[in-house]
């Protein structure tokens, strides 16, 4: 291996561990003031079934985590996790309410849009799959029954390189 090969290696490993670093955490009992205080006022307060209070924090370049910290009826950390993964995407079948998925995943990090012909409301979250593929997931509900009638997945237009047809 080359010396620049071997710096470029050296960069992304550094860069990998700058992430990681950046990475917010909330260990298990800490407190609602202790959470407030290490991770600011949440964007959102959910209740889950069984009364759990889940406070979810939408961060990263254009949204792609979304954090969400489950307090117990003792108001303390139950579990904190970062929720636009692949495995939690991959849960959402047809049938679940518009509550359904805002616990599971949170609010939508895209402007929500209403196809009135398709009797459609999308919410759409960007994420990043691992090799960092910036990705957009789509929720497609029923309008009239706000019930999740599919979902789709797409590149991220916003990351993608222009084309250019020169001739």
């Amino acid at each position: 291996m080359d010396a620049s090969s071997k710096r470029c290696g050296a960069v992304i490993a550094a860069l990998a561990l700058v992430g990681c670093a950046l990475q917010p955490s909330v260990p298990p009992g800490a407190s609602t003031a202790e959470v407030e205080a290490r991770l600011g006022k949440p964007a959102a307060v959910v209740t889950a079934p069984g009364g759990d209070a889940v406070w979810q924090y939408p961060k990263g370049p254009y949204g792609q985590q979304t954090y969400m910290v489950r307090f117990g009826p003792d108001q303390r950390v139950k579990s904190f996790s970062q929720v636009l993964v692949w495995e939690n995407l991959a849960k959402i079948q047809p049938g679940l309410s518009k509550d359904d998925i805002r616990l599971m995943i949170g609010y939508p990090t895209i402007q929500v849009v209403t196809y009135r012909n398709l009797n459609e409301e999308v919410w759409s979250y960007r994420y990043l799959i691992p090799v960092n593929t910036n990705r957009i997931f789509n929720v497609h509900f029923d309008a009239s029954t706000g019930r999740v009638r599919t979902t789709s997945d797409m590149e991220d237009p916003q990351f993608m390189w222009p084309i250019r047809i020169s001739g």
